[in-house]
């Protein structure tokens, strides 16, 4: 049977598309849901700079570099398509659960839970707007973002999206904060929204093991005990478990206290899959802040530094 198109599986897809990526000439015309006279349209955009610590990848020799990578959408919508307007970015949804301090939530999949991902067809028609040209800058750095195409592949969405990358771009977060600027366009005024640089993370111990070349073994059966070498009380924090390489879909996120470690309970870990050098685990650290953008609804810039590494 074949499995429906899940927005997770969306973004994973729509991360990989190159500049040149067009409908079909042969594609079918989306038809756009009904139209709900009562709703209002509003201005939403979601905005996602992440920054990426080098790790091994796995099953290869060399570590990645240190990488950020901006990825941005703004949109004339339905205010209950935010949820597939954050998926386009790969960002999980302002929708999911906001969990209490030191508490946990077992999901299908490193993004946000299962049961809270948005049916692919969207409300209503969402147009993407060009708003110009767009720069993420820092200090004296400037990095420009490429506009690009969006595949013709959710129903009733039109548009481009923002993107670029850069390897070893630890230096913008060096720099000072964050800015991300927009010419205007598609009856978008000109704008510039800032968003404050949260202190690094980096994991230090898994258990009673500092990682090696991104890397944990010997880790004892039991409890998962994570720490990280800094705190930063103006920031979010996420922490992430589970296996990138299992065919059994099981993953743990937790709010933990910023207060460099936290302990997962004994009866969620015992739910993670075996793990082993060819399936290792995958433990990720997420440090979050966020920023208004000027002309577009909530909290619309995200800045999320990360650390991961592999247990054995």
């Amino acid at each position: 049977m074949r499995r429906p198109l899940t927005v997770a599986a969306l973004a994973t897809l729509l991360l990989g598309t190159g500049a040149c990526d067009r409908p079909a000439s042969d594609a079918p015309a989306a038809s756009a849901p009904a139209e709900n006279a009562a709703t209002p349209r509003v201005r939403v955009a979601s905005v996602r700079v992440r920054f990426d610590n080098g790790r091994p990848e796995f099953g290869g020799s060399a570590p990645s570099e240190d990488r950020l990578r901006a990825v941005a959408v703004f949109a004339d919508a339905d205010p209950r398509d935010r949820p597939v307007i954050e998926a386009l970015v790969g960002q999980a949804a302002a929708g999911a659960p906001l969990l209490a301090i030191d508490t946990c939530v077992r999901q299908g999949s490193a993004g946000m839970p299962m049961a809270e991902l948005p049916a692919l067809k969207p409300a209503s028609w969402i147009q993407l707007l060009d708003v110009g040209n767009l720069e993420l800058r820092a200090g004296g750095l400037s990095l420009p973002l490429q506009i690009r195409l969006l595949p013709a592949v959710i129903e009733a969405t039109r548009g481009v999206r923002y993107d670029a990358a850069v390897e070893r771009g630890r230096t913008f977060l060096a720099s000072g904060p964050l800015a991300v600027s927009g010419t205007g366009g598609d009856g978008v005024a000109a704008f510039s929204a800032q968003v404050a640089v949260p202190r690094p993370v980096r994991i230090t111990l898994v258990g009673e093991t500092p990682p090696e070349g991104g890397l944990v073994r010997g880790l004892r059966a039991g409890e998962l005990h994570v720490r990280w070498g800094s705190a930063d009380a103006s920031a979010d924090l996420e922490l992430l478990a589970g296996s990138e390489t299992s065919q059994e879909p099981v993953w743990l996120r937790c709010r933990p206290k910023d207060d460099g470690a936290f302990t997962l309970p004994v009866d969620l870990v015992a739910h993670l899959p075996a793990r082993s050098p060819q399936r290792p685990w995958t433990v990720m650290v997420v440090r979050r802040s966020r920023a208004a953008v000027p002309g577009f609804a909530g909290q619309a810039l995200v800045l999320e530094l990360a650390d991961a590494v592999h247990v054995e």
